[in-house]
């Protein structure tokens, strides 16, 4: 899998149920054109609240073609009419991104997603430094990636995506990994070149 698209909701007060079982809804359409899709809420963090539908393709040929069996899907007509009618949220998205470390991982259903603000010329410094984040992540069963937006409102990003088995093993590597010398250590680093703007908790539904 080299993209990932991301469409988002923010729910209007008592429709968090309706705008989860659409945004399924929507991932079982992507699913049975064969992108890899998952339903996950933001818990903590920026966007605290959200529902995001991630959906993943192998390269952009096969997005594309799967973008327009879904267009023509009439079970995505008919969902884009019933939000019409009935709005469950603010929507946003889709942003589609493009995977640069590392893959998903099933079995590990809560993300930490961290933001760094930074320039395109600087991608391979970061880069450099994500060897060291999978080492230190491995000995702690944390799988480890990192993402650039292809299509996004702010393409100066670089997010690195760090991923747990369950809430608990996140609070863990929070006391551990989190506060270790060597972590810290890669962050300093990082922070000669890129600035960290925003971090949230995913978890998937």
């Amino acid at each position: 899998m080299s993209l990932a698209s991301v469409r988002s909701v923010s729910p209007f007060p008592g429709k968090s149920g309706l705008a989860a079982e659409r945004a399924r809804t929507l991932g079982d359409i992507y699913a049975r054109h064969g992108a890899a899709a998952r339903v996950a809420r933001v818990i903590a963090g920026d966007l605290a609240g959200q529902i995001a539908l991630f959906a993943g393709f192998a390269d952009g040929k096969s997005m594309a073609q799967i973008w327009e069996k879904c267009q023509a899907d009439p079970a995505f007509a008919k969902l884009r009419e019933e939000h019409g009618l009935n709005p469950a949220g603010s929507l946003s998205g889709p942003e589609v991104y493009r995977f640069v470390y590392g893959q998903p991982e099933p079995g590990y259903p809560v993300l930490v997603q961290r933001e760094y603000t930074i320039s395109r010329d600087k991608i391979a410094d970061a880069l450099e430094l994500m060897p060291e984040l999978n080492a230190l992540g491995q000995a702690h069963d944390i799988k480890v990636s990192a993402v650039v937006p292809v299509f996004s409102s702010d393409m100066a990003r670089f997010i690195a995506v760090y991923r747990y088995r369950s809430p608990v093993h996140l609070g863990a590597a929070l006391d551990g990994v989190g506060m270790s010398a060597e972590f810290q250590s890669i962050v300093n680093r990082a922070a000669a070149f890129a600035s960290l703007t925003r971090s949230r908790v995913v978890i998937d539904m």
